[in-house]
Formats: structure tokens, sequence, C-alpha cells
């Protein structure tokens, strides 16, 4: 399709516990012809990571991936990582799921990740209320939170600023799943309220 070759083509591997072995990948990113490869392994904490790839990215990069899966840990998390492609003018290859949106005709890619990420917001935020509502109406809620500020923070800015996944916060934080999803979508003043209670 005639790209300018000053863009450069960053191929980003990513291993995890159930996929341990980086050749495959590291083939068909080669193969693709990417300018610089990086990879990012679960057994090594120095390993870069996908936000420090993205930092040295310009407007025009490619990045490129075997699977869609490899940059991110729920749906949301993918979506606001679309989003900041989109912002910065960065494109995006998935090999396997056949996405390429440096041909303009796939750039909607971009705009259904951003609408299914405010979809999952809503329906998070929704079945969150309601849950808060019932235990309300049961009385399970009253007095001083179980979870005590500094952790309702931790939960927080884990899911907000590090993206991290619900059962990652769960475990980090020594809570259960359903206390995340409690303290996750509230506004800042219900947050204020309940932990004065």
């Amino acid at each position: 399709m005639g790209w300018d070759e000053k863009m450069k083509i960053f191929g980003y591997i990513r291993t995890t516990i159930t996929d341990e072995d980086p050749q495959p990948q590291m083939t068909s990113l080669q193969e693709f012809g990417c300018s610089e490869i990086f990879h990012e392994d679960y057994l090594n904490s120095e390993s870069i990571s996908l936000d420090e790839i993205i930092d040295q990215m310009e407007s025009g990069d490619t990045l490129v991936v075997d699977q869609l899966y490899r940059l991110g840990k729920s749906t949301r998390q993918l979506a606001d990582l679309m989003l900041r492609f989109q912002t910065n003018h960065f494109d995006l290859v998935c090999l396997t799921d056949t996405i390429d949106t440096r041909d303009s005709s796939e750039k909607i890619y971009f705009q259904w990740m951003n609408k299914m990420a405010s979809m999952e917001r809503a329906l998070l935020k929704e079945r969150t209320l309601l849950g808060l509502s019932r235990a309300r109406e049961e009385g399970k809620i009253g007095g001083r939170p179980k979870t005590d500020a500094e952790t309702v923070h931790k939960i927080r800015f884990l899911f907000f600023e590090k993206k991290e996944s619900i059962q990652t916060i769960a475990t980090t934080c020594q809570v259960s799943i359903g206390t995340c999803y409690k303290y996750i979508h509230l506004s800042e003043s219900e947050i204020a309220t309940l932990l004065q209670k």
C-alpha cells in the first residue's frame, strides 16, 4: 500500500505462564518485517513493558502483534489502549486476527473498541450499583466499610491507572472480586461518603 518508509514498525511479543515459548511469535513478526522486536516476559520483571514500547512510538508508527489478546487483560484495557493509539496516530497490525489500521477502511476498529469500552463500563456500573442497592435493602451495608480507605484507593488506582485485571487487583489487595467491583465504579463522592459512615 506504499506506506512511508520512515515510519517505524515495532514488533511486540508477550509470553505468559500458558504460553512460554516466544519463538512462534518471533517468527511471525520477523516474517512481517518489523524493524524492532521487543519481548515482555512474565518471568522477567526487568523486561520491557508495552507502555515503554509505546512511549518510544511517534505519529505514524505501527505496532505489530501476532494475536490481539497480547495487548490487554480485559476488553476495557484493550479499548483504552486503542484510544491511546487513535489519539497519537499510531497504527496496529494483528496478524492472526487480520487487523491492519494502516488501511483507512479498518480505522473503524478504533471506533468500535471505544464503543465496546463504553458499553462495558456502563454495564459494570449498573451491576455494581444494583448489588449495592440490594445489599442496603438486606441491611448488609452500614457503619464503616470492612475494607479500609487505603485499600479502597489502592483498588481504584490499580484499576484506573495501572489497568490491572480484576483478578490481579483482588489478589494484590487480598479482597474478593466482588469487593473490587463494589468500589471501582462508584464516584469519588460516593466513595468518600461510604468511607465516612
